[in-house]
């Protein structure tokens, strides 16, 4: 059971090693509230409130060739931000050859609020990130 614990944890170690090694060649975006950003799969972005984000997956579902009906796009992400580190998904729904969408936004850390808009697949994804109005 050691065993396992300890591989795991060396796992964990890498893959968090890995990621701030990527995080040096990230470009720094100035934040404002909502903020649309492009992504890029396996490039880094971080935003000037130490938030980092990093696109590690996409899917886009559509219906058979021919037949209408609906489609789905998602993409997953890695976040982080001081001690917190999680990921999200973020899926937008539709209909094939119209352009009305239903959003199905992600949460985040109880701060940041996602959601995909627009994509250019699988070169790009715009998400707009919202960050939570503390209110004193």
């Amino acid at each position: 059971m050691s065993r396992i614990i300890t591989v795991i944890s060396l796992f964990l170690f890498w893959n968090h090693l890995s990621y701030a090694q990527q995080e040096e060649n990230t470009g720094t975006i100035q934040y404002t509230n909502p903020i649309l950003v492009e992504l890029k799969p396996n490039i880094p972005v971080m935003l000037t409130d130490s938030l980092s984000i990093l696109l590690t997956g996409y899917s886009h579902k559509r219906p058979t060739h021919g037949a209408g009906g609906p489609t789905k796009t998602g993409v997953q992400l890695s976040l982080s931000k001081g001690n917190s580190c999680g990921e999200v998904e973020v899926y937008r729904y539709g209909l094939l050859r119209k352009t009305e969408y239903t959003y199905m936004p992600s949460f985040w850390n109880d701060e940041y609020e996602f959601k995909l808009m627009d994509f250019d697949f699988p070169l790009s994804f715009k998400i707009v990130i919202s960050k939570k109005q503390d209110v004193d």
